[in-house]
């Protein structure tokens, strides 16, 4: 897995379209995740550099293709 996320070259550009391969919208990746969909529509579009725990969160959610979960935040 780690050696897959070195070669992404954007990282907004790869979560918006694994999301998109999921069939998630942003909210539901927020759920998922615990990160605010305002955040995650930013790094999408490329207008902030998240942090890395940012980033492992989203990953995290979208490595698994399971419904999302409820937020825990």
């Amino acid at each position: 897995m780690w050696a897959d996320l070195a070669e992404i070259t954007d990282p907004g550009d790869f979560i918006r379209e694994r999301r998109v391969d999921l069939g998630w919208t942003q909210a539901a990746l927020s759920k998922s995740s615990g990160v605010p969909q305002a955040e995650i529509s930013r790094i999408e579009n490329g207008r902030i550099d998240a942090r890395w725990s940012t980033m492992r969160r989203l990953f995290e959610a979208l490595a698994d293709d399971a419904p999302p979960r409820r937020r825990t935040r």
